[in-house]
């Protein structure tokens, strides 16, 4: 099972929270179609292709915000001297979309148009890690332009991987541009 609760939280309990209505998503994975996946290229394996991202493309080094490099987790201080990396979230050896964040709110970091069923419930899903832990990445998922879920903060410390995801419905829709959009209006 996995959980999405209102405040954010995606553990199976909640607790030492003040008086308030809280809800929760539980989404049991065995009962997915198939356990499709819709991303092409969710993984880097591919490296950089299959996505779209209003940040520049920026091979070693790394010499701004705004930018981001698709490579192994070994190779992160390679592009950025100031980033530490344990690998990717899977094998520790695979590739992931290393980026140095820009300080605008609702610049798309990551974007792909996927087809859809009508009238179907869909639960996107990505995971992040701090690789500098001075300004974690605030991000929020998108469809179609619309900010989906709540903002979504990446580990306060540098190294460890926290899953996040949002629920959504494609009503009439056949098509979707999800994207994941920058939150932080602080450097880096």
């Amino acid at each position: 099972y996995t959980y999405l609760w209102s405040n954010s939280a995606s553990t199976s309990a909640i607790s030492n929270l003040g008086p308030g209505t809280y809800s929760v998503s539980v989404i049991d994975a065995s009962c997915t179609i198939s356990g499709v996946e819709l991303v092409t290229n969710g993984d880097f394996s591919a490296g950089n292709t299959g996505f779209s991202s209003s940040y520049t493309y920026t091979p070693p080094p790394n010499t701004g915000e705004g930018q981001y490099w698709v490579a192994p987790g070994s190779q992160v201080s390679t592009w950025n001297g100031g980033m530490f990396s344990n690998g990717d979230h899977t094998t520790g050896t695979g590739n992931f979309m290393i980026v140095n964040g820009s300080g605008t709110p609702g610049s798309n970091v990551w974007c792909q148009t996927i087809t859809v069923t009508p009238n179907t419930t869909y639960n996107f899903s990505t995971w992040v890690s701090s690789l500098n832990n001075s300004s974690p990445a605030m991000l929020q998922f998108s469809t179609n332009g619309t900010p989906l879920g709540p903002i979504f903060n990446a580990p306060a410390t540098w190294g460890p991987w926290q899953q996040f995801f949002s629920v959504w419905n494609s009503g009439a829709s056949t098509s979707v541009t999800l994207c994941v959009e920058n939150m932080n209006t602080v450097l880096g």
